[in-house]
């Protein structure tokens, strides 16, 4: 699991929550979700590993991600946090690395085109059923979604 959203969540001006969280929230937030047993935030040096593995002695305050319930749903209100509430897809599309794909490549991840062209299904194979625009917690209209995000790709 990607514990920080690509980065996303560290950054007020890219987190879906118009917040940034900390690395620490982040961590802990990935480990209550079921299923999770294990995050592996990126590490690039030493430092980087130094201040990771401070999470495993920072206090309860300091992992708290409460702050997340005190975000309205007017503020995230139209936009896709990757939840998956949406799946499944009657045509298979995995909508919520589609829509991280797009976001990230429209703010300047150039890995992220890459990864979005080796999909096997794309935001073009989207059938237009409207599923996942019924199932969406945060009312995002994925169908109309999957156009843009097909004339951005190209596919």
């Amino acid at each position: 699991m990607k514990a920080f959203g690509g980065g996303q969540l560290l950054n007020p001006k890219t987190s879906h929550f118009g917040k940034a969280l900390t690395e620490y929230q982040c961590i802990q937030y990935a480990l209550d979700k079921p299923g999770v047993l294990t995050v592996l935030p990126g590490i690039r040096n030493r430092e980087d590993l130094k201040r990771i593995l401070g999470f495993l002695e920072a206090s309860p305050e300091e992992r708290d991600y409460a702050v997340l319930g005190t975000f309205t749903p007017q503020e995230a209100e139209g936009v896709c946090v990757y939840c998956n509430h949406c799946q499944p897809c009657p045509a298979g599309l995995d909508v919520g690395l589609i829509n991280k794909y797009y976001d990230l490549a429209r703010a300047g991840d150039a890995l992220a085109k890459d990864h979005y062209v080796n999909l096997k299904k794309k935001a073009s194979d989207c059938v237009g059923c409207g599923h996942c625009d019924s199932r969406c917690p945060f009312h995002v209209r994925q169908s109309a979604r999957m156009e843009e995000i097909q004339g951005y790709f190209g596919r």
